[in-house]
């Protein structure tokens, strides 16, 4: 396991250490009210080229069964929720993110649209199908103690591990998951890639940016096991 964080992760972490102190603040993104609470990764930050390409590549999500999985601020679920999804269900591991997430769906007037609880991953996520899940996961390989920060760390890569492992039981036979990942440390992407290869996904960067001296890729991810209408 990579020991060494990143410095523009440091930079991050005590960016976000000093906002935690100014307490709650409210940012608007694209028309849409987001209330950060303290620990929560903000939709607009120093990673805000990883933020946004997720949700920019939507479409019309029209018909979709939708699971956002480390929801935050909520700002992806309630993207997914304007982009037509008829169900988005979203969940976080910190239970201040649930809080967050729950109030600015209330703010933006989305209550009943989308529901929002704490799960660890898919550990308390009820066995349905999903034609989309946005997985917002650590992209720093590092050892982390403090449960605030593990939106940015990720110890041996032990969340996406689980995710491609695990998320099949949970997609629909079209069902893709969407992440996105940057090369802040050696070889990140080649070992993002080979975690979803290992458990039978194939990799689609369906966009990639430089900033801040990093590539940042979108990444839709399709299983194997699907083909046509039925599961293998």
């Amino acid at each position: 396991m990579i020991n060494t964080k990143p410095q523009l992760s440091q930079d991050f972490v005590k960016m976000i250490k000093g906002k935690a102190n100014e307490g709650t603040y409210r940012v608007n993104v694209d028309g849409i009210l987001i209330d950060v609470f303290p620990y929560i990764f903000p939709p607009e930050s120093p990673f805000s080229e990883s933020t946004h390409t997720v949700y920019d590549h939507f479409g019309r999500l029209n018909g979709n069964r939708v699971l956002d999985i480390g929801t935050g601020t909520g700002i992806q679920a309630i993207q997914a929720t304007l982009a037509g999804a008829d169900e988005v269900d979203a969940v976080d591991i910190y239970d201040k993110a649930v809080e967050c997430a729950d109030h600015n769906i209330n703010l933006n007037r989305l209550e009943g649209k989308i529901n929002v609880w704490k799960s660890d991953l898919f550990n308390n996520v009820p066995k349905k199908e999903y034609d989309l899940i946005i997985a917002n996961l650590p992209i720093v390989e590092a050892k982390e103690t403090d449960i605030r920060l593990h939106s940015l760390f990720d110890p041996n890569f032990a969340y996406h591990e689980r995710l491609f492992q695990d998320s099949p039981a949970y997609l629909s036979n079209s069902g893709r998951i969407t992440l996105c990942h940057a090369n802040l440390q050696n070889q990140g992407f080649e070992k993002l890639e080979k975690i979803a290869e290992r458990y039978g996904f194939i990799p689609n960067i369906k966009k990639s940016v430089n900033s801040l001296g990093y590539e940042w890729r979108n990444y839709d991810f399709i299983s194997t096991k699907y083909t046509g209408d039925k599961k293998q």
